[in-house]
């Protein structure tokens, strides 16, 4: 098993290598459905979607068992509320249509909470807050923009919109991969159209496997997973490499949420607190010490 080192001496122990868990996805179906929870009101059961392959927030094996943070988060969630939970994989182009038909009660599957997405559904406090990354291959041009710092899109001073606009310019004519229907396609859209050539994927596994074969010079997406998939340096994650600033605000929000119909208010406060409750006895960070090897739970 490999071995990944987080912060303060604390070592985090990895299973499967990602891009393994990336390949066994294709085997999962959109349908599974396992019931969690510890001591639970007979009366209660609620119905929670979640994505099916995102590691580390979730990981599907190829017996169909999905593990990773926001399935341990789950658990503890449903403990803290009393209930029945029934959990299902949900395609990430349907969630809102499927949450709308009332296919489930609420979404848990890293969802950054957006002014965009609140017009569709009602969220609960953010859990856990994670910044946005590029990756490009090992020895590109790209990663001479390789930086420590954050910027936060709705609050960028003079050095930072100079940072900012430099990541832009160097992304002049590269071929850049976008996961249809996220936060990326809307930055991309917003700050890309007709800077680079956008292609869009409807899979993380076709998007990262361009790009490690050479068909895209770099791709956006969360910083976790893109951590989780270049240190298992396994399937190719090896050969890739994050550049550019760190990215947090504007269209990627400002954290992760539970989402909700907008009828639920009464379920999202009860979320809030279990929520409120998880980050105070240190839970939350504690869930996110394993899963991310540094503490991505949301103030």
């Amino acid at each position: 098993m490999a071995e990944r080192i987080a912060p303060r001496g604390k070592t985090v122990r990895r299973g499967k290598t990602v891009r393994n868990r990336l390949v066994a996805s294709l085997a999962v179906l959109l349908a599974l459905t396992v019931l969690v929870g510890g001591t639970a009101r007979a009366d209660e059961l609620i119905r929670i979607g979640t994505y099916r392959h995102y590691p580390p927030w979730t990981i599907s094996s190829p017996t169909g068992t999905i593990t990773g943070f926001e399935i341990d988060l789950i658990h503890d969630l449903c403990r803290r509320l009393g209930t029945r939970c029934e959990v299902t994989a949900v395609n990430w182009e349907h969630i809102f249509d499927a949450l709308d038909a009332r296919e489930f009660d609420v979404y848990i599957g890293c969802m950054t909470i957006t002014p965009e997405r609140a017009l569709r559904a009602s969220f609960s406090q953010p859990y856990a807050l994670t910044p946005e990354y590029f990756a490009t291959a090992v020895g590109s041009d790209l990663t001479t923009l390789l930086t420590l710092n954050r910027l936060d899109l709705d609050h960028l001073d003079a050095d930072d919109q100079a940072s900012f606009t430099s990541l832009i310019q160097a992304l002049r004519g590269k071929r850049i991969g976008i996961h249809s229907e996220t936060v990326y396609e809307t930055f991309a859209q917003q700050y890309l159209k007709g800077v680079a050539e956008i292609r869009i994927y409807h899979s993380e596994v076709d998007q990262y496997a361009d790009m490690i074969h050479g068909k895209l010079d770099a791709i956006l997406d969360g910083g976790a997973a893109l951590h989780e998939f270049i240190l298992a340096k396994d399937g190719g994650g090896s050969e890739l490499t994050l550049f550019g600033p760190a990215l947090l605000g504007g269209p990627f929000g400002h954290g992760v949420g539970a989402a909700l119909r907008r009828d639920a208010d009464g379920l999202r406060t009860r979320l809030d607190d279990a929520i409120s409750a998880a980050k105070a006895d240190g839970t939350l960070a504690r869930l996110a010490l394993t899963w991310f090897g540094y503490n991505a739970a949301a103030n």
